[in-house]
């Protein structure tokens, strides 16, 4: 306690304290004594000294990215501003205070606001000020954005690794790159999700210096692969892609190669035809069977037949010779093989000659009078390459076929 004595100022008494006082609460009392000695007090007065308020925090309620990045995705933000209980006003503006909108009281010490009406896109800094019962006021302001907009992204089979036709989604890569494209600066987050035989897996991509990529990390085996893209931006948006087939495809076979007008024993692969015909078989995927009979010096197109058949016949005479027909065959995917046949082109045969054996020629040489009951012939000019000679004996208009094997020399 402190007393403190007055003195009259003009026409009557006042009180000021003579020094600032902190804040808190003050009882005061007034003592007065006349010329006689009477005393007189005061009934007791409460003053209580406010000179401050605060605004403890302000956050954005619908934060909808990192927590406290204050963005949003939504049009009508909302606010929450903690501040001491003795506040019996709050106020928000988002227009540099042109505008002011009245928070509601929630809780002791906590008001909120939500703006009722659509807040276009962009960055803001809303002020807040409160009032407290004292009549004191505090500001403070916090920046804050809306953003509800993300573009949608795309994925593609880069064009190095599409192997097959341009845009047919189709490789011979085990391990093909992807071209992410529409992704916005402000992403937060760029996944590839992968489902193959059922099963789908995920996976981040990575920022290159031309863009978003992205490539598996081990090979994938042959098949049907579905691959989309989600991305997330900081303010929570969520966008993905329309979802991208992709065909691995990294085999191919040749079924079996054929010389159609084989004239030998079968599969031999001899044929007396200067015209030789060849017949592929192959998986019904191969869209390409070329041939070559020179080393690959030139090659001709075989055509289609039927589902998995290609065939060629030479429209020009090939010689007589040995030759090594090279077969290519191409799939959807681009993947290439080749076969080799080995062939023989033979279209002479020396013409045969018999002659009774001059042992047996018993009357004049050369009369072919015999008097051997089993007289030996000899044949002359059989070729190296004969698989088969047969002698025809006539006799009494019955004709019999022998069929010979080679003796000897």
């Amino acid at each position: 306690s402190e007393e403190v004595a007055l003195t009259k100022n003009g026409g009557g008494w006042t009180f000021t304290p003579d020094s600032a006082w902190t804040d808190g609460r003050y009882t005061l009392t007034v003592t007065v004594e006349d010329d006689a000695g009477n005393i007189r007090h005061s009934a007791p007065l409460a003053v209580t000294v406010d000179t401050r308020t605060a605004i403890d925090s302000i956050e954005l309620v619908n934060d909808s990215g990192v927590a406290g990045d204050n963005l949003a995705n939504v049009l009508r933000p909302e606010f929450r501003v903690e501040v001491p209980e003795d506040v019996n006003a709050v106020r928000l503006s988002i227009d540099g205070g042109k505008t002011w909108m009245h928070a509601s009281k929630s809780a002791a010490g906590v008001w909120d606001y939500s703006w009722l009406t659509d807040v276009p896109e962009g960055t803001y800094t809303l002020a807040v000020e409160v009032t407290d019962i004292a009549g004191n006021t505090a500001t403070r302001t916090l920046d804050f954005t809306i953003d509800t907009t993300l573009s949608m992204p795309t994925i593609t089979l880069d064009n190095a690794d599409d192997t097959g036709e341009r845009g047919d989604n189709l490789t011979n890569r085990p391990q093909p790159n992807f071209i992410l494209q529409h992704i916005d600066a402000d992403v937060a987050s760029v996944v590839v999700s992968v489902t193959h035989d059922g099963t789908t897996s995920v996976f981040d991509a990575s920022q290159e210096a031309g863009g978003w990529r992205f490539t598996p990390d081990r090979d994938w085996t042959d098949g049907s692969y579905t691959l989309s893209v989600t991305v997330t931006d900081k303010a929570g948006n969520v966008s993905q892609s329309t979802p991208l087939t992709v065909t691995v495809d990294t085999h191919i076979s040749i079924g079996k190669v054929e010389l159609i007008n084989d004239s030998g024993v079968v599969g031999d692969n001899m044929t007396n035809d200067i015209h030789p015909q060849f017949r592929v078989t192959v998986p019904e995927d191969v869209n390409s069977v070329r041939l070559s009979i020179d080393g690959g010096a030139t090659w001709v197109k075989a055509t289609q037949g039927a589902a998995g058949i290609w065939d060629y016949t030479w429209p020009d005479d090939v010689k007589d010779g040995k030759y090594t027909l090279q077969v290519e065959a191409t799939d959807k995917a681009g993947n290439t093989i080749t076969r080799m046949l080995e062939f023989t082109i033979d279209t002479t045969l020396t013409t045969p000659t018999i002659a009774l054996d001059h042992k047996d020629d018993s009357g004049i040489t050369g009369d072919n009078l015999t008097n051997a009951k089993k007289p030996g012939f000899i044949l002359g000019n059989i070729d190296v390459d004969a698989s088969r000679v047969v002698v025809q004996v006539t006799h009494d208009g019955k004709s019999e076929e022998v069929a010979l094997t080679k003796s000897g020399g």
